[in-house]
This record gives C-alpha cells, sequence and structure tokens, in this order.
C-alpha cells in the first residue's frame, strides 16, 4: 500500500487541493514536533517553494504507479523546473521497478530506462519505454544517440552515480542538456561532500547546478544540473508569475 504524505492526507480531508500562498506574502509556520512540543515561527514567500505548505510542491500517485520513485521524480521535475518537453528523450539509469520512468513517462517523454533488474510489466509495456537491462557501465555511445536528459536512481553510492553519469556525458557523441540525479547517502557524513560533488557537475560543463532533499526524498538528495541559466530561463518565460529557485552560490549541505 502506497504511504500518503501529511500534506497530501490534509489535501485529502479537506476535498481540495491546498492553494499556494501569495508572492511575498508572510506565512504562518506551525510545526506539532509532538503532542507537547510545538514551533511557531513565519517566513516570507518569495520563491516557488516557500508558497507551498512544509515546501511541497503538490504531486499525485496515480493508482497505477508501480512504486514510490513515482513521487520522488515528479516532485523532482516540479522542483528542478528542467525545460522537458513533450517528445524529448531521456534516459534513466536505475530505472527498476520502473516507478520514475512512468512518472517520465506520464510527462510525455521518451524513455530509456536502464537497469539489470526486471521493470514492472505496466511500464514495460508501454509504447515509448525501451528496456535495456544492462548496468550503466554496459551501454554503447550508439543507445544513447539523440538522448536530450539524463535521470539517475541508482542505489549506490553518490560517487558510483557520479561516475555513471560522467562516463556518458563527457563523450564526444552525446550531447545531454540536463542531468536530474539522486545522491544516496548510506550515512550522512558523506553529505559533507555535497560542494565537491557539485563542482564535479560543474566540471563537466553544467553551470546551473542545484541540489534539494525533497518531500519525498529520504537519506537521499537531488541533483538539477543545466548548461546554463538561460535554458530555465526560457521556461520561465510562459509560467511568469512562478519565481523559480536560484542555482547555488555555496553549497554548505543538505537543505
Amino acid at each position: 500500500m502506497h504511504q500518503t504524505s501529511p500534506i497530501e492526507s490534509l489535501r485529502q480531508q479537506q476535498g481540495h487541493r491546498l492553494q499556494p500562498a501569495a508572492r511575498n506574502r508572510w506565512v504562518l509556520d506551525v510545526i506539532l514536533v509532538d503532542p507537547g512540543s510545538w514551533w511557531i515561527g513565519c517566513h516570507l514567500a518569495t520563491n516557488r517553494l516557500a508558497r507551498y505548505a512544509g515546501g511541497v510542491l503538490p504531486v499525485t500517485m496515480p493508482a497505477d504507479a508501480v512504486s514510490r520513485a513515482y513521487l520522488k521524480m515528479a516532485e523532482a521535475l516540479r522542483w528542478s523546473n528542467l525545460p522537458v518537453s513533450r517528445g524529448d528523450s531521456c534516459v534513466e539509469l536505475g530505472c527498476a521497478p520502473g516507478g520514475g520512468s512512468q512518472a517520465l513517462l506520464d510527462r510525455g517523454l521518451l524513455v530509456t530506462g536502464v537497469d539489470p533488474a526486471e521493470v514492472d510489466p505496466v511500464v514495460a509495456a508501454h509504447p515509448r519505454f525501451h528496456h535495456l537491462r544492462k548496468r550503466s557501465a554496459e551501454l554503447s555511445r550508439r543507445q544513447l544517440k539523440g538522448t536530450q536528459w539524463l535521470m539517475a536512481d541508482i542505489n549506490a553510492t553518490p560517487n558510483y552515480t557520479l561516475d555513471a553519469v560522467e562516463a556518458i556525458v563527457i563523450h564526444p557523441q552525446t550531447s545531454i542538456r540536463g542531468l536530474l540525479l539522486t545522491l544516496k547517502f548510506s550515512n550522512w557524513q558523506l553529505a559533507d561532500n555535497l560542494p565537491r560533488y557539485v563542482e564535479r557537475v560543474r566540471g563537466w560543463g553544467y553551470q546551473d547546478v542545484r541540489t534539494r532533499q525533497l518531500a519525498h526524498n529520504r537519506q537521499e538528495l537531488c541533483l538539477a544540473a543545466l548548461r546554463s541559466r538561460k535554458q530555465r530561463r526560457l521556461r520561465r518565460s510562459t509560467r511568469r508569475h512562478l519565481r523559480p529557485d536560484s542555482a547555488h552560490t555555496n553549497t554548505r549541505g543538505p537543505h
């Protein structure tokens, strides 16, 4: 059975979707730590995430979702504001059992899933999904021809994930516009290396790099990267009522 987040539970109880706060308005924050401990504060809703309760962008899990990775990918796409369009081609490393790929398919993307494990039949049968049942190190560049976006949710250390991604993006026969990576931490001390992870991605030519622990992440962070901020501005021109988050200038750790 899928778990429901506290924010989604509140939406269901009220019978409607919670509305975001107006931009540049003060918002009262009330956090119930335990029955006898409440934290109360406030913040100014100056950016997209700050307008939503708990900083949680509204995403829902369809009844046929094959795993909670659907929610992670759906939230990551909304938060990152990557300028993906219907018909774009993407590759997801570590795709099994297919929840993340399913969210990408629901956005209208052409998805190649890479994982030696099996993918749920619901996803495997989708006409825009192609499963390469192998490890990322076994991929040939011919199989990545025309790929525009690279996603990764590999159950391994951040360095392993970054090694797998680097082998793809620095190859002269690939031209990856943007990245959406899940960095998993077997222990939180690995988060101390986050500035180095960010600089490593920048070294591949991605200057707009942002990280965030999403509401649907667990002991992990999401990293989004684009070649330049201009790519996000093109998408923003059609959504001027929302202010996207700014790129990192000084990355200190999980946030």
